[in-house]
């Protein structure tokens, strides 16, 4: 096995490490997930069951592992901006990540003022490498937004489904949000 925690061959090491740490015996992270036994827990732990996305996601919804369901999107590419996750200690402060979030929303806006004159200046038929360091701090933002939530949550209560919830509500409200499939055949 690769000594590479980004690698699929090791998440069953990494759920049993989690489950552990959140204080879950085999059994009872079992029962939460379903009727699995623990024996079929074992065998998930054990790297003999084909893990799906959500298996896993849900693994670690139950263990309150943001940063590891980040680690599901970027092992099983669901999703093209997923990313290494985050290491969960920088996640422990709420005033750092306050602070962290501050400085990347300072450098993302240099970079996007920087971003928008490499726009301004893009011609047809002109072909002109894309600014990476500038995209890269937007990129940042990311993860500094995750960084902050996460430790809304574990610091002050913050349920992060909830706070989904309302901004899905808020963005259909405000027609920001993709319109439903019924809705987008009508067009």
């Amino acid at each position: 096995m690769e000594n590479n925690p980004y690698n699929l061959d090791n998440l069953p090491a990494v759920m049993r490490e989690v489950r552990k740490k959140y204080g879950l015996s085999q059994s009872q992270i079992g029962k939460l997930l379903g009727k699995y036994d623990q024996k079929s827990i074992s065998n998930v732990e054990k790297g003999l069951v084909r893990l799906t996305p959500q298996f896993c996601i849900r693994w670690f919804e139950i263990c309150e592992a943001y940063e590891h369901i980040d680690l599901v999107h970027y092992l099983f590419r669901l999703h093209p901006t997923a990313s290494a996750p985050i290491d969960p200690a920088l996640n422990e402060s709420a005033s750092t990540a306050v602070i962290n979030m501050e400085h990347q929303l300072e450098e993302a806006l240099l970079s996007l003022k920087s971003l928008s004159k490499w726009i301004a200046r893009d011609r047809p038929g002109r072909s002109a490498e894309l600014p990476m360091n500038e995209i890269k701090q937007i990129f940042d933002l990311i993860a500094a937004n995750k960084t902050l939530i996460y430790s809304l949550a574990r610091n002050h209560g913050l349920k992060i489904q909830e706070l989904a919830d309302r901004w899905t509500r808020k963005a259909i409200l405000d027609h920001v949000a993709m319109s439903r499939n019924e809705e987008r055949q009508a067009v």
